[in-house]
């Protein structure tokens, strides 16, 4: 158990010491919220994981586990495969897919892709505020593989490489960022603990130029220059989570998570979650964001199916917003 400890404090250290140049907590507090980009990678790809607050990088759900902790899937069997709609505001959808597979012994794969979009947009100006005629589309995407070994009957490691690209209106933006994470059972009872880097990598700015108008003080003249984009940080998060079963029985159970996240471009937050599940058929869960501006609380479902050899659930999961509309999710996973 000494081992595994070390192990848990040297993986969850050794990012921050080999990126030291990144600062991981800046700012305590709010001031740094909207300066990061692709930040459709903080929304939950998962119906289970939305319905307990996304408190979940410490359970071992199916393959949408690639999302939030990719040490999770060296906890599965056999062949996951799951997909997920998210029904965002402003008529924006996010769709997922992610796979996992166990290899030899224990050496597990993923395979992992989302996109964000939406459907063409008019184009507006000042003089034409009704449209040019024109349309542009905004669309975010990424293609992650992820690798996770189980290194004892306790303990497992994963990192998911990803690949990761915006189009706003012709203007592309690309970058490769990295997540690591791990999954500690600890011993006392189903209690597990887990730690997660996720979304680490350069920054990035849209490729090409723009044109910029500046002042010539000599001769007082407006001219047009060609200038870069600004660089902007990926929106790295590190969490921090543990889950445990309070109640086990043939007939029923109840896991019951809390998590700590800690994001660069927004205030630290605490997420907590439970799941009832009866008879291996009906789940029903709930949970809970502390210190989050525009998200409180959630509420889903999920029924479990099987077909034939194969395990199939189907998950929904309502996210109560303030301001904006409420976001829907549906999940669908099956396990071979």
């Amino acid at each position: 158990m000494k081992m595994a400890l070390r192990r848990i404090i040297i993986l969850t250290l050794f990012p921050l010491t080999l990126f030291g140049q990144q600062n991981f907590f800046p700012i305590l507090g709010g001031q740094r919220v909207g300066t990061s980009v692709f930040s459709f990678l903080k929304i939950g790809a998962s119906a289970r994981a939305a319905g307990m607050a996304e408190a979940v990088v410490a359970l071992n759900q199916d393959a949408s586990s690639i999302a939030y902790n990719p040490a999770a899937i060296g906890q599965l069997s056999g062949t996951q495969v799951s997909s997920s709609r998210v029904q965002w505001p402003a008529d924006i959808t996010y769709d997922f897919l992610g796979m996992s597979r166990q290899l030899a012994g224990s050496h597990y794969l993923g395979i992992s892709a989302g996109i964000l979009h939406m459907a063409p947009m008019q184009e507006t100006t000042e003089y034409m505020p009704h449209g040019t005629g024109n349309y542009f589309i905004f669309q975010d995407r990424f293609v992650g593989l992820s690798y996770s070994v189980r290194m004892s009957d306790r303990f497992s490691f994963g990192v998911t490489l990803k690949h990761v690209e915006e189009n706003l209106a012709g203007h592309r933006m690309r970058s490769m960022l990295l997540d690591m994470g791990t999954f500690y059972w600890t011993g006392f009872r189903t209690l597990r603990f887990s730690a997660v880097l996720s979304n680490f990598g350069p920054q990035a700015r849209p490729e090409g130029s723009y044109e910029r108008f500046i002042l010539d003080r000599e001769t007082g003249d407006e001219v047009i220059i060609d200038s870069e984009f600004e660089l902007f940080s990926p929106p790295t998060v590190f969490r921090v989570g543990s889950a445990m079963e309070v109640i086990e029985s043939q007939r029923q159970s109840l896991t019951v998570s809390l998590q700590l996240n800690h994001p660069v471009d927004n205030a630290e937050n605490i997420v907590a979650g439970v799941e009832y599940l009866f008879l291996n058929t009906l789940a029903l869960r709930g949970g809970y964001k502390l210190n989050v501006e525009e998200e409180d609380f959630s509420v889903g479902a999920g029924f479990y199916v099987p077909v034939g050899p194969a395990k199939l659930r189907i998950d929904f999961a309502y996210t109560n917003m303030i301001h904006l509309s409420d976001p829907t999710r549906l999940s669908l996973a099956v396990e071979f």
